[in-house]
């Protein structure tokens, strides 16, 4: 078995270092993943233990570099994908809210058509058409035949009863 010393390897690593920082950034590395992936080298080097003495230093660096780039890209590559499938699970976790989630906002939407429920009949009305059909209030005045002051009256008189239940059902 032949050895490199960890000098020699430190020679070889310098020889050639300008060298494979650009075959590292032709092949796609910033030359910061560039000087680590030769930082690697450098120890893959003083460990690597080849059956035969080497007859091409250059040629068993760019072997030891190319591998170790490889190995960065699928590294890298496989992070990549481990992070878009915990983003991919945290928006499935985002769009499906909790048990307990759900069960609070039923329970408030049940609570919210019971308030509505208990309104006069004009004032409940005018609330539905202009919360939940997005009437404009023009638009509820003349399909109604009422003045404005009193789409308002309407108005302030069933948010603040809406308000008042919803209270009751949060206190918080």
């Amino acid at each position: 078995m032949y050895k490199l010393s960890a000098i020699t390897a430190s020679n070889l690593i310098q020889q050639y270092h300008d060298e494979l920082i650009s075959y590292l950034v032709q092949r796609n590395h910033t030359p910061d993943v560039a000087a680590d992936i030769l930082q690697d080298a450098y120890m893959r080097l003083v460990k690597a233990e080849p059956k035969s003495e080497i007859k091409n230093p250059r040629a068993f660096l760019y072997k030891i570099v190319s591998n170790l780039a490889i190995d960065y890209h699928r590294s890298n590559a496989r992070r990549q994908t481990r992070h878009a499938d915990e983003s991919e699970l945290v928006e499935l976790a985002d769009q499906s809210p909790a048990l307990e989630h759900q069960v609070y906002t039923q329970e408030q939407l049940a609570f919210l058509k019971q308030a509505i429920s208990e309104l006069p009949p004009k004032c409940r009305q005018v609330f539905i058409m202009h919360k939940f059909r997005y009437y404009p209030y023009s638009k509820i005045m003349q399909e109604l035949n009422i003045s404005e002051s009193t789409v308002l009256k309407h108005m302030v008189k069933a948010m603040k009863h809406c308000r008042k239940r919803m209270a009751e059902l949060d206190p918080e």
